[in-house]
């Protein structure tokens, strides 16, 4: 991995950038940071910003033409900022002034600077002050060029004699009354600095460098123009290579505005007094663009900035444990990759393709927390394994439509699934195949991409063998990976075609609620405007959240790893409306189940069957085979008999509260009764005086433990105290 594959992804992000008046300031001031020193009363800290910005800041603030106001994010808010108003209050309220000097050691170079007006004691100070050995040529008996005439020029002058007090002895001379006519008069300095006024002479030589206004630039860009100057002079005299003069104005542009919901528009007050000026500098509105740390739960705990997620994410790439450790493990494992970043960045930053591009790698090196997302891929391999068909219509080798409904509907609600694949018979009588099993989207969201491509392959060979139909959907989260993943197959939503045909609603809907939209169905709106369709004509009267395809926190597989920031989501999510959801995914119904928050699928509305609460894991598992050994049976005559385990057998009574936790732990009452029948087969456990037996179950990615002994009459049946999992392997020695 390079880090151009990680930062390709933020590489447009300005977050951290200049603001857009930092951008406009010739001297590319840090207006944000000297706006809150003078908020905040720090007038020597804001005056010694401003200095360093602005070489000669009593000049400055008395003759610059204030670009940065055209370009303030308040001008269209009742007026800019007076950011010169601010700039003369830290002149005049800074008790401490004092001119710059850099503990450096001295040089042995000469420079000359050809003329002493504004642009050339800009660069004579920024070179002297680097302890260059400095000579200024000025024609005139003294220094100023054509502020020698201004009416304030005894001010400027002062200025100027300010700033060069810190210039050590030695290391500075003036020669007035000498006008420099030709190169041949230089020949004893390294590197000279033209700035000789409009107009003025410009020599080609590889040691002359132009600036100022004798380089077509204003006043107020010649003073710029010094430091830049003397940084190109300084590279020419260490390295022989001449690079031309920079800009001191910031490359990016002006133009990055940002929205600022819920300011309200403010006039500019005075600045003359120490509390209007701190008053009209909190004014400012500290413009970064944060809309991805501002929306996004997870980038909010962590704190960390877009370009530098992308520098952690590739140094992780190369980490090496023990001798290197990744630091960004847990935060690349928390992002529900919902998409939310890439759509509220103005420039579409995409922190998720970060993210994921971290877990594959990770899982490409085997160093990836591989119980982060074994529950899930396990699913994955029952939905697209045992659990899933492929069959045409009855009588028919292919057909135009296969319904595939997903893995967690057809986990969740069986008979929905039934009833929906019913009404599509009967919408398009004989053109009409199922496809039961999974996207793969577990797969794409460990990072596993040759399991993930195994799972296409299968769903690419089977959507063939059926002649290439238009795949049903009812599951956003599979509508968006096939579209990503398989776009070759054609695709149409399930709540489009009830909602085409004019379906009935078989009950009346809550009389106000909200639609929630998952986040994966943000590009599908004919998805969008079918559901809405539905629910009015269910009788609902519909609000619109604000801030459209949140994510419900179910992304991802962050219920592991991160099970906070996966509550927290959920949580912010449900409190968007004080209204009843109207949902249609089924992973977003049982995160709202879970908060408490009043909602509905869509098709409780249209088909029976809906459970009252969510199926536990178990249940869940043996829902997609009871699902698929019923629709084989109704549909086609055909038998299909789940595998047995010896164990299915157990019957276990479960101690108060521990059913949830197992729950909450992605524990399977499966895994506890292979635990169990494992030890009593086996006799490998640790049994206490009281009759309390204790058994693990080593699997190849976690570990389970039970605690249990036997009750009632059956030699199948057990009481369980406690359960749980860890990732430590045990292995024997003896």
């Amino acid at each position: 991995m390079q880090l151009e594959d990680f930062s390709q992804y933020t590489r447009n992000c300005f977050n951290g950038e200049a603001a857009s008046c930092s951008c406009a300031c010739p001297f590319g001031l840090d207006v944000r940071g000297f706006a809150e020193k003078c908020a905040n009363g720090r007038w020597n800290a804001a005056w010694k910003a401003y200095r360093t910005a602005a070489v000669f800041p009593a000049v400055v603030s008395a003759l610059c033409p204030a670009p940065c106001k055209a370009h303030c994010q308040r001008a269209d808010l009742g007026g800019a900022i007076d950011l010169p108003g601010l700039e003369a209050a830290s002149i005049r309220f800074a008790k401490n002034k004092k001119a710059d000097s850099f503990n450096i050691p001295p040089k042995d170079k000469k420079v000359a600077v050809v003329g002493a007006g504004p642009a050339g004691l800009s660069a004579a100070l920024q070179l002297a002050l680097k302890k260059y050995i400095v000579t200024v040529f000025e024609r005139e008996e003294s220094w100023g060029g054509s502020l020698r005439t201004h009416p304030r020029f005894p001010e400027f002058d002062e200025e100027f004699r300010f700033q060069f007090t810190a210039v050590k002895p030695g290391f500075l001379e003036f020669v007035y009354g000498r006008e420099i006519l030709g190169p041949e008069e230089l020949t004893d300095y390294e590197a000279v600095y033209l700035a000789t006024g409009k107009g003025g002479a410009v020599w080609e030589d590889g040691r002359f460098f132009a600036g100022g206004e004798a380089a077509g630039r204003s006043l107020i860009e010649a003073i710029a123009m010094g430091p830049e100057a003397a940084k190109a002079m300084e590279a020419f005299l260490m390295t022989g290579r001449r690079e031309e003069i920079g800009d001191p104005r910031h490359e990016n542009p002006c133009e990055r505005y940002l929205p600022h919901p819920g300011v309200e528009a403010e006039a500019p007050g005075e600045t003359e007094t120490e509390e209007g000026a701190k008053a009209e500098a909190a004014r400012c509105l500290q413009c970064d663009c944060s809309a991805c740390m501002d929306g996004c739960e997870m980038l909010k705990k962590y704190r960390k900035k877009p370009h530098g997620i992308a520098r952690e994410a590739f140094a992780d790439s190369s980490a090496a444990p023990p001798i290197a450790t990744q630091s960004i493990v847990r935060q690349t494992y928390s992002c529900t990759n919902c998409g939310l970043c890439r759509e509220v960045c103005p420039e579409h930053a995409d922190l998720g393709a970060v993210f994921m591009l971290s877990r594959t790698d990770r899982f490409s090196r085997n160093t990836g927390p591989k119980a982060f997302h074994d529950y899930w891929l396990r699913e994955l391999d029952l939905a697209s394994g045992e659990a899933s068909v492929c069959l045409p219509p009855p009588g028919k080798e292919t057909c135009a439509y296969a319904f595939f409904p997903g893995c967690r509907l057809g986990m969740d609600a069986p008979e929905q699934v039934k009833a929906a694949y019913r009404f599509l018979r009967e919408l398009k009588p004989g053109e009409v195949g199922l496809m039961l099993g999974c996207c793969g989207v577990p797969a794409l969201w460990a990072g596993d991409l040759d399991r993930l491509e195994a799972v296409k392959a299968k769903i690419r060979q089977e959507w063939e063998s059926l002649g290439k139909p238009t795949l049903v959907f009812a599951c956003a989260t599979c509508e968006r990976t096939f579209a990503e993943q398989m776009p070759e197959i054609p695709q149409v939503s399930l709540y489009a075609l009830m909602a085409e045909a004019g379906l009935k609603p078989m009950e009346t809907a809550f009389p106000q609620a909200a639609v929630f939209d998952p986040c994966a169905a943000r590009a599908f709106g004919e998805m969008k405007t079918a559901v809405r369709e539905l629910a009015g004509r269910a009788g609902a009267e519909l609000e619109e959240l604000n801030g459209p395809n949140r994510c419900c926190g179910f992304g991802g597989h962050i219920q592991i790893p991160n099970r906070a920031v996966f509550e927290e989501i959920g949580a912010n999510s449900a409190a968007l409306s004080d209204k009843p959801y109207i949902v249609y995914c089924a992973n977003c119904l049982e995160v709202f189940r879970e908060q408490g928050k009043e909602a509905a699928h869509i098709l409780d509305l249209y088909f029976p069957g809906g459970p009252e609460k969510t199926p536990g894991i178990l249940e869940k598992h043996e829902n997609a085979l009871k699902l698929k050994q019923s629709l084989m049976k109704e549909v086609w005559d055909m038998d299909f008999a789940p595998e047995r385990k010896p164990w299915d057998g157990l019957n276990l009574t479960l101690a108060e509260g521990l059913g949830e936790k197992l729950e909450s732990c992605f524990i399977s009452l499966e895994e506890v009764k292979e635990t169990i029948w494992t030890a009593e087969t086996t006799g490998d456990k640790l049994v206490s005086e009281d009759g309390w037996s204790l058994a693990s179950l080593v699997k190849p990615v976690v570990t389970y433990w039970a605690q249990y002994r036997p009750c009632g009459s059956g030699a199948e049946d057990y009481e369980v105290a406690t359960a749980y999992s860890h990732r430590i392997k045990w292995e024997r020695t003896i």
